[in-house]
Order: structure tokens, then C-alpha cells, then sequence
């Protein structure tokens, strides 16, 4: 593991190409699905290249460049360069549409666009248009009338270089220059810019990198969009630490994917964490191993990790067999699913944090995952409980080197959300006697009875989704205490459960309800669920796979 430090993403640029140079930093596909590899000079040589080409397209440096693709090796370079001496990087949700694309156009004030062909179409094809014009960029070769091809700027930037152009090779970074500007999920761009600094984003890596070991030898697989600050500290700690990074192509083809390159370590969220172990559990079922992992499990702490995976082979060959190691966040995790994981040999650690701390401030050890807790506050970073109920239970408050510059534009925001120092994240949560913390839920959701009590909507909604019968939900509050719950079923579950291969909507309801009152019959009386209503498709979610509420 790499013990030096930096405070500029453009340090972290030379500073790993110098200890890494010849290793690989990248594993990709080409077009007919072949895996090559790129070097850290490789990927320091194109990174220079095209910021060499964007200063002198830009006339000079500062300007807000936005980066609007899906994952790839080209996004990358891109937000280095821009990080690294161009100016400040505004990394976008590719799923943004029009409108919301261009808002977030005019109030960033965004001077170059970096795009892919597919979503070059939401700009240049719409007849929603931004008031600024920013220049266009196209990953390839082609570039459509009006704007210009990556590939010919990275050809650009190469001969600029031979002619003697410094312009980026001498450019300077501070740690406290802005290097990113994050737009959180569920914005359009108007209020909630999240302006990060190298210093925020390099402490952050830094410290998890204290508590989870990256490995020279380790490949992390992306599965999640790079423009969110969760997996981009994870792209951050690979380059810190000598590994290499491949791209998922998506849900679709996640299996081919893990067979392909066979990684080592695996960044995830809850969602598609649950929904992998519940394809696991059901051919456990089939294969008739469900109860022998179950008493594995019991007995996890006493039987080493080689028996588990020579045990459970199967699981091990889904993931490419190489797999020693999840990360998983964004959302809370069901305890029994990161305990099924380390019964089968591949631990998960559960961290939290918000994109406005970088975006990890508490988080579980690779060395002591706690499954049941998001572990303890990063070194370096100071957690506070404001204003705690008599369980011990209020807003957890940060203060640290990761906790953003500010909301861009927006200084009464900042200043309502930092005081003295300490950002208030609108979570609730508290810490246990060992000094690992446990999330209760957004305060926002806080359901306060007549009676004073309060629920936290999350905490039911775990408990339902643990039934197999109910695939997501949402918990809210009706007039005079009514506690209410928007069910979407599994369908394919109650069939099975049934042993019917058509199901009424009689049957779907009478499986629901009846799973809604084991939860209440678990709970006080002011926690149980009196209303239920069906869903028949999933509820929007964010980028990370976390369920929109509405407000």
C-alpha cells in the first residue's frame, strides 16, 4: 500500500505515474470485446496531451468544463486534465435530460462540454437549448458540425508538446482550489452544486485508504457512475494505490464482465448487493446448500476464508474467482446480506458519507467489518451527535479536511448547513459503547406521532424488504397517525411461495398484507403499518440506486 501523500489531484497524477509507471492502470474492452491494457505513463501521457490541447483551446486556464458520459477510460483522462491545470470539473449524471442539462449549462457556466455521441443528442438535437454556448467535445474520432473530436484534441495536445507547449506541464494547483463541482441527485442544477477542493477530495482518499487496503496487485471493477463521489474516491484510492480499474458495460452484462476481467475488488450499493445475494440464496435453495450456509455462517469467525470459498466455489466463479473484497454504500445495507457475504468468504465494508464530506466520513476496516454498523469516523475526522433524544439518537454533525468548500453560488445554503466549522448532514444516527456509528435515517423523514414519538421510515422499510415477497417500499405518515407503506410486491417470489404460476390480484394482496403483519407484530404499536397501497412498476431512483421520496 502507498503511504505518501498528496493534496492535489494533479500531485496524485505524477506523483503515482512515478512509483507506477509501467504497471497498469487500466484494463479494458475494445469493439470486439478483447481486453487490453493501458499503463499509468500511458494514461499520464494522455492526460497531458488533452489538457495541453483544452488550455489552448480555452485561451488559458479556470474555465468549468463538464464531463456528460457514461464510465470510460476517456472520462477519466478527461477529469484529471481538467483537475489537474485546466480548470474545475463538472461531472454530470448522464441520465440528465434536456432541460435539466441545461440549467445546470447556464448556472455553472460551463465553457466546454465533453459528451459521447448517445448523449450528444441531448444537447445538440433538442429543441430545449441553454443560453450559453458552450463549446462541444465528442469522445472518437468523428466529431457532428459545430463541435470537435476528442481524439483529434488528444493528436493536438501530442504535437503542441513536440513544439515545446508548457502550458499544462507547467500549470499550477492549489489544494485549495476548487477542483470539482458536484450536482446532487434530484437537483436540476439551481441550488445544489457541491464545490470540492484537491485538499477535500485527496484527504478523503487518503484516510479511507487507511481503513480499506488497496493493493498494487488489485483490480477494482466500475459498476457505478464515476460522475457520483462515491465512485470516483474509489477511482481516486486505485490510482493512490497502484492497482487498476475496468469498466462494467452494465447490469446486462455484469456476469460476462467478472468472468472477462476477473477483479479483485468490487464497488457496489445495497440494491444490486441484495439482489445478487437473493440469486445466490435461490439457487442455494435449489442446489440444497442453503442450510449448510447457514451453519457456515454461524461458525464464520472460526472457519478460514479458503474453506469458505472452496466451499461455496460456485459464488466465487460468479465473480471471476479473484474477488477478496466489497465496498459497499450510497444507502444502508441489509445486515444479513453483508453476513451472507463473509459466510461465503468475501468480506463487504459499509462506510457512509454525503457528497458534501468527499464523500466518506464513517466507515468499516477491511481488517474489522462490523455488518450491523458503518464503523467508526476516518482519521481526521471529527463526528458529533447535535441535539440527541433520550436513545441517544440526533443529527450527526462532521467536521474534517474532506467537508466541502461550499454550495456553488449559494452562500446562504452553505452557511445554513456549516456552522462553526461543523457540517450538519441532516442524518440521524448515533454511536454504540464500542464507538461504531449506526444511521437511523434523513430528519426530514423523521415521523413525529401526537404523542411525541418518533419513527424512522427507513428503519420499517428495512424490515419489510427482508421479506422476499415485498421488492421495495416506501414508509409515510397519514393524517391522525395514520403510518402508511407504498408496497412494490415480487411477484416471482409470492409464485414460488404459492406454487402458483399465475397469481391473482387477490393472492398478491392477501401475500403482502400478511407480510406486513409479521413486521407489525415485531413492532410497538405506534410503528405498525395501517394502510397499504400496490405498486406495479419500481420507484424512481438516483443515480445510486436509492428510492426518490417525493419532497
Amino acid at each position: 500500500m502507498s503511504e505518501y501523500k498528496v493534496n492535489t489531484l494533479r500531485k496524485l497524477l505524477y506523483e503515482s505515474e512515478a512509483k507506477h509507471k509501467d504497471r497498469n492502470a487500466f484494463l479494458l474492452k475494445d469493439s470486439g470485446g478483447a481486453i487490453y491494457s493501458l499503463t499509468y505513463e500511458q494514461f499520464k501521457n494522455d492526460v497531458e496531451a488533452l489538457g495541453t490541447a483544452l488550455i489552448s483551446l480555452c485561451r488559458g486556464k479556470g474555465k468549468n468544463i463538464a464531463v456528460f458520459s457514461a464510465n470510460s477510460y476517456e472520462w477519466c483522462t478527461c477529469f484529471m486534465a481538467i483537475t489537474s491545470g485546466v480548470g474545475t470539473a463538472v461531472p454530470l449524471d448522464k441520465d440528465l435530460n434536456a432541460q435539466e442539462l441545461c440549467n445546470i449549462v447556464d448556472f455553472a457556466e460551463i465553457d466546454i462540454l465533453i459528451t459521447d455521441e448517445k448523449r450528444s443528442k441531448t444537447l445538440l438535437e433538442s429543441t430545449v437549448k441553454p443560453k450559453r454556448k458552450p463549446a462541444v467535445i465528442l469522445f472518437g474520432d468523428s466529431a457532428q458540425e459545430g463541435t470537435l473530436s476528442y481524439n483529434s484534441l488528444i493528436k493536438q495536445g501530442r504535437e503542441l508538446l513536440s513544439q515545446g507547449d508548457a502550458g499544462f506541464i507547467s500549470a499550477k494547483t492549489r489544494p485549495e482550489d476548487t477542483a470539482a463541482i458536484f450536482f446532487t441527485s434530484g437537483t436540476t442544477g439551481m441550488t445544489k452544486g457541491v464545490e470540492l477542493t484537491n485538499r477535500n477530495l485527496c484527504s478523503d482518499f487518503i484516510a479511507v485508504s487507511e481503513y480499506i487496503k488497496i493493493y498494487e496487485g488489485d483490480l477494482s471493477m466500475s459498476v457505478l457512475p464515476l460522475h457520483h463521489t462515491y465512485e470516483l474516491i474509489a477511482f481516486l484510492m486505485v490510482l493512490y494505490s497502484g492497482a487498476a480499474i475496468s469498466f462494467c458495460g452494465g447490469i446486462r452484462t455484469l456476469k460476462e464482465d467478472f468472468s472477462d476481467y476477473k477483479p479483485t475488488v468490487f464497488v457496489t450499493v445495497p440494491l444490486l448487493l441484495e439482489k445478487l445475494d437473493a440469486r445466490i440464496l435461490s439457487k442455494m435453495e435449489q442446489s440444497g446448500k442453503r442450510n449448510l450456509a447457514r451453519i457456515i455462517s454461524k461458525m464464520s469467525s472460526v472457519i478460514p476464508k479458503e474453506g469458505k470459498k472452496k466451499v461455496f466455489s460456485d459464488i466465487h466463479s460468479f465473480f471471476g474467482g479473484r474477488l477478496r473484497l466489497i465496498i459497499c454504500g450510497a444507502a444502508s445495507l441489509n445486515k444479513e446480506t453483508a453476513l451472507n457475504f463473509i459466510s461465503y468468504g468475501i468480506p463487504v465494508i459499509i462506510g457512509y458519507g454525503l457528497t458534501e464530506c468527499s464523500p466518506i466520513v464513517i466507515c468499516n476496516t477491511d481488517s474489522e467489518p462490523t455488518p450491523d454498523s458503518v464503523g467508526r469516523p476516518l482519521p481526521g475526522t471529527e463526528i458529533k451527535i447535535s441535539s440527541p433524544d433520550a436513545e441517544g439518537i440526533g443529527e450527526i454533525c462532521v467536521k474534517g479536511p474532506m467537508v466541502m468548500k461550499g454550495y456553488y453560488k449559494n452562500l446562504s445554503r452553505t452557511q445554513e448547513v456549516i456552522k462553526d466549522g461543523w457540517f450538519h448532514t441532516g442524518d440521524s444516527g448515533y454511536a454504540d459503547r464500542s464507538g461504531n456509528y449506526h444511521i437511523s435515517g434523513r430528519i426530514k423523514n423523521i415521523i413525529v406521532t401526537r404523542g411525541g414519538k418518533n419513527i424512522y421510515p427507513e428503519e420499517i422499510e428495512y424490515y419489510l424488504t427482508k421479506n422476499t415477497c415485498i421488492c421495495e417500499c416506501v414508509v409515510y405518515s397519514e393524517a391522525q397517525d395514520i403510518l402508511a407503506a407504498e408496497i412494490l410486491p415480487d411477484k416471482e417470489e409470492i409464485k414460488k411461495k404459492t406454487g402458483k404460476q399465475e397469481l391473482t390480484d387477490e393472492e398478491i394482496h392477501a401475500a403482502v398484507k400478511e407480510a406486513v403483519r409479521s413486521v407489525n407484530r415485531s413492532q410497538p404499536s405506534y410503528k405498525r403499518i395501517k394502510k397499504v397501497t400496490l405498486r406495479n412498476e419500481p420507484f424512481d431512483k438516483t443515480s445510486t440506486h436509492k428510492i426518490k421520496r417525493e419532497g
